[in-house]
């Protein structure tokens, strides 16, 4: 960078002519802002130039620093970029400390998570299918009553009512209080398909997710893990997601957040704010903002077609029809509570329903409807 730093400066260019003019072509990409290098970026509109010492900075902050969760060289390049930054190994300096990263090796998750300050040791955690913002709480016991206030302090009082509410099916979400609450707010639940936890797979994701990231925080001996909770958050929120390539941060407030590592290093988004129209602007942000939430829903869209073909290569190709009978796994139901010596699959049971996406309707021998919709990974047909 000192060769094109001269020229920028004081117009001094190589003495080898092809060098002069890959030089010259280079140059047209960056500017020298008083004395800091800045390239022009198809993202922002400056990134600028950091050296060696400093890009480790950037790194270690997105990666491991006060409000970071230990993520993957993409989204810790990613990340850099958005934020205003550049250097041109980028991508092999995050792989290669990543790599090195003691703390990102073999994690391994437990829960309930070790006993917190007020005996905490759940968590309680929502978040928005569209822009991937998440929620959570750390709580002694998880309670319908917990659940309910959860929502009113976490979801309902800060960004309004919801539409609809998928959840598992846990009595804490099926039984009253919370199930009163979400009738007096007119919130239509849904329920997941019983022992298949990838019909809420978002959710089950951002569990993991933030228990890793709450580990990899964690120091050697520290078991203060609710602590952690509020950093791992924010790195969540405004970290890029591959899904609509944009951070929930960004598409929820219309802005894109300041983390610590622009304050020690500023970057151009935060060195050539204008505080006469700065308010006008945020104005104008909050006006795209619809236009940047549909263009993240068609990217989304995308991802979600290409994401449901693999699943459709993967799952088994069975399907069930209204009037089939079928067993079901006695593992999922637990219908008949005889410990390992007990039988595998139970019933028979007849279909009522195909509710698509391998999720049906049961209803027993008797007549009697079964309560939640059943997957197909824990049904088998029935042969009578």
């Amino acid at each position: 960078m000192t060769e094109l730093v001269n020229y920028l400066k004081e117009g001094i260019l190589p003495g080898d002519k092809k060098e002069a003019r890959k030089l010259r072509l280079k140059a047209r990409q960056y500017e020298l802002m008083e004395g800091v290098l800045y390239k022009r970026s198809f993202l922002t509109p400056w990134l600028r130039c950091v050296r060696a010492l400093h890009a480790e900075y950037v790194m270690k902050e997105i990666h491991e620093g006060s409000c970071s969760m230990h993520a993957g060289p993409q989204s810790v390049v990613a990340k850099a970029i958005r934020l205003g930054y550049f250097w041109l190994t980028m991508h092999k300096d995050a792989h290669d400390m990543i790599r090195k990263c003691s703390d990102c090796q073999g994690i391994d998750i437990t829960c309930p998570f070790l006993e917190g300050p007020g005996k905490v040791k759940f968590q309680i955690v929502t978040m928005d299918y569209f822009t991937k913002w998440i929620e959570a709480k750390a709580v002694a016991t998880i309670t319908s009553r917990q659940v309910k206030k959860f929502v009113w302090d976490n979801i309902v009082s800060r960004f309004s009512i919801p539409g609809e509410i998928i959840s598992d099916n846990g009595k804490l979400f099926t039984d009253n209080p919370f199930k009163d609450r979400c009738d007096k707010l007119n919130i239509t639940q849904h329920f997941a398909s019983v022992k298949h936890p990838q019909s809420n797979g978002l959710v089950e994701r951002a569990n993991r997710s933030l228990g890793e990231g709450i580990k990899a925080c964690l120091e050697e001996g520290n078991k203060n893990w609710v602590e952690e909770l509020s950093y791992v958050l924010w790195a969540h929120r405004t970290m890029i997601k591959s899904s609509h390539g944009d951070a929930p941060f960004s598409l929820t407030y219309g802005t894109e957040a300041v983390i610590p590592a622009e304050i020690r290093m500023p970057t151009y988004r935060t060195t050539a704010v204008d505080v006469v129209n700065n308010d006008e602007e945020l104005r104008l942000n909050l006006d795209l903002l619809e236009e940047r939430r549909e263009l993240a829903a068609m990217s989304e869209a995308r991802s979600k077609s290409k994401m449901m073909k693999y699943y459709n290569s993967r799952v088994r190709d069975v399907a069930f029809k209204p009037g089939d009978l079928v067993y079901r796994s006695n593992n999922a139901s637990h219908a008949v509570a005889d410990g390992k010596l007990g039988p595998k699959w139970e019933g028979p049971y007849e279909v009522t329903d195909a509710l698509g996406n391998g999720a049906y309707k049961l209803r027993s021998m008797d007549g009697t409807m079964l309560p939640r919709t059943w997957n197909v990974t824990n049904l088998k047909r029935c042969y009578l």
